[in-house]
């Protein structure tokens, strides 16, 4: 009786500007870890979203006036794991069995 092959993970990485995808890449699950992920994403949405003075404040210490989250990271319930930063445009992260 043949057996199912296990399933590979990878990390589907998007971009996107409201419904419009901007773009999309896809790495081995074991590439890269989440906290690296976090910080892919955060490069990514500062690069397509957010000028100079919004990447500064983005990493000022919370809690002073200067500090804005543009940049947070947030982890997404749902059926599969995924991360997503910023509004819009925004980028996301999520875990593929393919």
């Amino acid at each position: 009786m043949p057996t199912a092959s296990p399933k590979k993970k990878i990390w589907e990485i998007q971009g996107w500007d409201s419904t419009t995808l901007l773009f999309q890449y896809t790495l081995g699950a074991g590439q890269i870890n989440e906290s690296r992920m976090a910080e892919l994403l955060r490069a990514l949405t500062a690069k397509i979203s957010l000028n100079e003075q919004e990447i500064i404040s983005s990493y000022v210490k919370k809690g002073t006036q200067a500090h804005q989250d543009h940049l947070q990271v947030q982890r997404l319930n749902g059926n599969t794991f995924q991360l997503s930063c910023g509004t819009n445009p925004y980028v996301t992260a999520t875990i593929r069995c393919v």
